[in-house]
This record gives structure tokens, C-alpha cells and sequence, in this order.
């Protein structure tokens, strides 16, 4: 699965737009008063300006395999603990993974992630890979995986085992990280909660899906 697309909101349009292009230096598509569309391998990330309350997304972006601390180097950013002894780097040994987290200047919490079987080994001219996860909220996450699968033939990402208050659907390339309202986020006591998004995405076959939350 592929996000082609992913449009999310926030309450500083300005501030998202220097973040994004300045810290993560992600090509610029447009900008207008009220949106910014950024560049980010196959896909676009779009921010949209509201004045409603914005509770903070979790989505993470692909990156080249061995070389997540280089991009920590070269991104200097408030990284998160994943451990006690204070470690930077998240190890997921069952999905061939490793991991860095920050927050991004909306509260959103944000992943730089290489995969072994993303097939991401030198990057061309893109500096990422692609958006390859984004959380969406639930209050009933084995009914929404169900939903989505029937709706658009996604299947379980098979690295990850389902579990009441927590999922993973699609594969290396793409995936729906399904959360239980209330469940903190991964390495945070950030609850996740439901937000206004949309994602646009290619499953087999290249057929193209639009799904607003």
C-alpha cells in the first residue's frame, strides 16, 4: 500500500510551513493562506489552517535502511527516548525496523523509520521514501480493521500481531496504525485522539482509495 496523499490539519499554518521546509527541507508544491503541500517522496503531505482545536496526528516517513542516525545528525531535533538509558533509536525486531520520534512545532509526533523490507536502500533525489504510516484513532479498533479491510482489501500487516487497543493493516510501504482512543502513543503520554484527516492511497494493482476521517 501506498499514501499518495495526506491531508491533516493545523492551527499555524506559518509555523507548519517553516517547520517542514526549513528543519525537514521537504520541497514546497504550494501555499496558499490557508494550506501548504509538501513534497515527500511518492507523496504529499498537505497541512490545512483551522481555527477549531487540533488534537496532535501520529505518521512516521520512510527512510533509507542504515542510515537513521545519519538523519539524526543531520536533523537536529528534539529526539524522544525510547529507553531508560536514554537511547534515541526504537528497535522493532519482529518488523525489521528501527526508529526516531519527535515532535513537530503542532504536537504532532513524528517518525523517521528505515525498514529492511521497504526495498529503500540509496536515496535518489528524495530524502525520504515515502509517508509510511499514519495513525488513525478508534474507539473500537478490531471493528475499524475489519471496516477497512472489507471496504478496501486491506490485509493485516503481518508483522504485527492485532490486539484490542492496537493494529497495523497494510505493509512496509504503507500502513493504517489503528489506536484506541485514550492509548498513548508509542513512547509518549500523548493519548491518541480521533482528528479530522484524509488520506488518499494505492493498494495492489495501483488502485487509487480516498478515505476522510
Amino acid at each position: 500500500m501506498k499514501i499518495v496523499r495526506l491531508e491533516l490539519e493545523t492551527n499555524d499554518l506559518l509555523a507548519t510551513q517553516q517547520f517542514y521546509a526549513h528543519q525537514l527541507l521537504l520541497p514546497m508544491v504550494s501555499y496558499t493562506y490557508w494550506s501548504a503541500t509538501f513534497r515527500v517522496g511518492w507523496s504529499e503531505l498537505v497541512f490545512r489552517q483551522t481555527n477549531k482545536p487540533v488534537k496532535p496526528y501520529h505518521f512516521a516517513f520512510n527512510i533509507p535502511l542504515y542510515s537513521l542516525e545519519q538523519y539524526q545528525n543531520s536533523f537536529q531535533l528534539p529526539y524522544i527516548d525510547t529507553s531508560p538509558s536514554h537511547c534515541k533509536v526504537a528497535y522493532f525486531p519482529k518488523w525489521k525496523a528501527r526508529a526516531a520520534y519527535f515532535f513537530d512545532t503542532n504536537g504532532n509526533l513524528v517518525e523517521f523509520i528505515e525498514r529492511q523490507d521497504a526495498g529503500f536502500i540509496e536515496p535518489a533525489e528524495d530524502i525520504f521514501q515515502g509517508i509510511s504510516e499514519i495513525g488513525l484513532v478508534t474507539n473500537d479498533v478490531p471493528a475499524t480493521t475489519r471496516q477497512l479491510s472489507r471496504q478496501f482489501g486491506i490485509g493485516q500487516f503481518l508483522k504485527s500481531q492485532p490486539m484490542n487497543d492496537f493494529n497495523a493493516i497494510g505493509d512496509d510501504y504503507g500502513l493504517f496504525i489503528l489506536a484506541k482512543t485514550g492509548r498513548n502513543w508509542l513512547f509518549t503520554d500523548v493519548p491518541a485522539a480521533q482528528q479530522q484527516c484524509k488520506v488518499v492511497f494505492q493498494t495492489d494493482g495501483e488502485q487509487t482509495h480516498s478515505l476522510r476521517i
